[in-house]
């Protein structure tokens, strides 16, 4: 796990900059830096050394002759494999991590070789000879690539502040703007700030230095369901087993967030299974009243007694989630409307004492459909196929809380897997929000438009389908853009690699070839649930799903609420303060309350985390 940078230019076009970049991001790799630099590119990266030692993992990644020249951040957990292949195909190693397996199969299969690759990754490859630069992302998203343009040449970086560090001045994306008030983050591969993106999710650039065109390219998931791959209870756990324990590896110490939740105690299980006594775990207690924020933490604890794991339990205070917030936001570059991050930074902070390697449940939900939205798109799917021809506002009408945007002549027939991910996913109290002034006269059939033509790969999944449709949706907008990116970026602030056992290749396959009709046969996640059967403890088989929440609600009429309204005034950031009737919207929404629901402060949470988040940038409107 590394950070790595970069521009389509000599050191000398820039003298300087390549070390601000990597300075910018030296958290990401504490165990070394390096730079390489011609007349045409300069590379630099911060090493993070895993399955080496630092010396035998060092970046830039050259050929002897200097032509072909290699930086890259993340994990490959099939590289063994992958190096005894290229081994027979004639290729000599001289280390034995990753890097190299990456460097020699780009270098003999070009970018077919992507496909093989079975982790996740942000690569970037440099052809001295052709004076091409060539940039690729994982799959799933997991390790974020930020590219942008300055007079001729081509930026990219593992983080935003990297790109920064080169002068890029932060003004804000005003469209991104509204995609982020409508979902609580940015869904697409466009950031807040105007000119920086994303490479998507299983994609990758070929960049002609000389000319400077640019050329796209996919090696993401399959967009059919691959024939051939038979489902059993006893094939899935073998894949989970595996998966877990390729996840494993590497020299230094490991760790598993633990919510009390279905997928962490699936892996927390085959740890135990693997390797119990070098297995730690971790997770968050809350100062509070009400006993429900504390109920993951309590199983938690029940679990690990159980297991005899060593558990590391971190108490959050009001005090200390405050002192955490504007942090937070800083270290996700962007704002994200999760009202807990506070506690995830805190429990990050508190792993990285014991830990290098933590491992987290992310993506069992939207493989194995656990959210409550998947059953809904379900009943929509019935209602539809029973009468083809009724309008969409209608097949929502039992929701009498969408009070939000549906879309002009609301006779779209779910055809669209976008538009239904949109309904599902949309904050609606946000969406029909009146102090969010630069919204008025949104559209939502534009919106659609927008994520739909923002490089959203083929749905695997058959139109009838529709909770894997919108599942698959989840995964490349959801994980991508919101949870994985904050994730890492949160993750890797205190220099620890985060790995997601449930997103390994084989896995991904075995799940997108199961109908949503039998995930769903006994109700949400059954798959999941029946594979572990008289293995997990009956009050986790049975447990209802919870969020991982702080009780930020509560907080809300004490010390944090005051937070609130300091940030909600118009003079806490007054160049993005006028997109906001924030006058307003403290007296509808706080003045007078004596208790919020979480509901409540879907209405002005994001602002608040929009208005930290643009103060601490210096971000500047268009």
């Amino acid at each position: 796990m590394c950070g790595i940078n970069g521009f389509t230019e000599g050191e000398k076009a820039r003298p300087g900059i390549i070390q601000k970049m990597n300075e910018a991001t030296k958290h990401r790799g504490p165990d070394g830096v390096g730079v390489f630099s011609d007349e045409h590119i300069t590379l630099g990266q911060n090493l993070l050394a895993i399955t080496e030692t630092p010396i035998l993992a060092k970046q830039p990644y050259m050929s002897p002759d200097g032509n072909f020249v290699l930086v890259y951040n993340g994990e490959i957990y099939n590289y063994k494999n992958l190096r005894n292949e290229l081994k027979n195909e004639g290729a000599v190693f001289h280390t034995e991590g990753d890097t190299e397996v990456i460097f020699e199969g780009l270098l003999r299969h070009g970018t077919d070789f992507l496909a093989k690759l079975d982790g996740m990754f942000a690569i970037a490859f440099y052809d001295k000879r052709k004076q091409r630069l060539f940039l690729a992302r994982d799959r799933a998203g997991m390790k974020p690539l930020y590219i942008t343009r300055k007079d001729k040449a081509v930026i990219f970086s593992s983080e935003m502040r990297g790109l920064f560090a080169c002068g890029i001045r932060p003004v804000l994306d005003i469209e991104s703007a509204k995609l982020f008030f409508l979902f609580g983050y940015p869904p697409t591969k466009n950031t807040l700030i105007a000119g920086i993106e994303k490479l998507a999710p299983g994609s990758y650039k070929e960049i002609d230095i000389a000319t400077g065109r640019e050329e796209d390219g996919w090696f993401g998931w399959s967009d059919r369901r691959e024939g051939g791959v038979m489902f059993s209870e006893d094939t899935l756990r073998q894949k989970i087993g595996t998966a877990v324990g390729n996840h494993t590896m590497g020299l230094r110490p490991f760790g598993l967030f633990l919510s009390g939740g279905l997928d962490s105690t699936v892996i927390l299980h085959e740890l135990a299974e693997r390797e119990k006594g070098l297995v730690q775990t971790f997770t968050t207690r809350f100062e509070t009243k009400d006993p429900k924020y504390n109920e993951d933490a309590d199983l938690a604890k029940r679990l690990t007694g159980e297991y005899r794991i060593d558990h590391h339990e971190l108490l959050v205070t009001e005090k200390d989630f405050i002192a955490a917030y504007e942090e937070t936001i800083c270290t996700m570059e962007e704002p994200r409307f999760n009202l807990s991050v506070p506690s995830h930074l805190l429990l990050a902070e508190r792993a990285a004492k014991d830990v290098t390697i933590i491992l987290s449940g992310s993506g069992g939900d939207e493989l194995f459909l656990g959210y409550p939205h998947y059953l809904v798109a379900r009943g929509i799917t019935a209602k539809y196929d029973a009468y083809p021809s009724l309008p969409l506002d209608f097949l929502y009408s039992w929701r009498n809380w969408r009070d939000g945007f549906l879309l002009p002549g609301h006779f779209l027939h779910l055809k669209d897997p976008v538009a239904l991910w949109y309904e599902m996913n949309k904050i609606t109290p946000l969406a029909g929000n009146r102090p969010l002034r630069f919204m008025n006269g949104f559209d939502a059939a534009n919106a659609v438009r927008s994520l739909s033509q923002s490089d959203v790969p083929a749905i695997a999944s058959p139109l009838s389908d529709r909770p894997n449709s919108v599942a698959e949706l989840d995964r490349w907008f959801w994980l991508a853009n919101e949870e994985f990116m904050r994730t890492d970026k949160i993750i890797m602030h205190f220099g620890m690699e985060g790995r997601f056992p449930f997103l390994a290749n084989e896995l991904v396959r075995l799940a997108n070839a199961v109908p949503s009709e039998e995930k769903l046969a006994h109700g949400k996640k059954s798959l999941l649930r029946n594979a572990y059967k008289g293995l997990l403890p009956r009050y986790i088989l049975e447990k209802k799903k919870t969020g991982w929440n702080a009780p930020v609600t509560e907080w809300m009429t004490s010390d944090f609420g005051r937070m609130v309204r300091g940030v909600l005034s118009p003079g806490y950031y007054r160049p993005t303060a006028e997109l906001f009737d924030l006058d307003g919207l403290v007296h509808r929404e706080i003045d007078g309350k004596e208790s919020f629901t979480k509901f409540d402060l879907q209405r002005f949470m994001p602002i608040v985390q929009f208005q930290v988040w643009a103060r601490a940038f210096n971000v500047q409107l268009p």
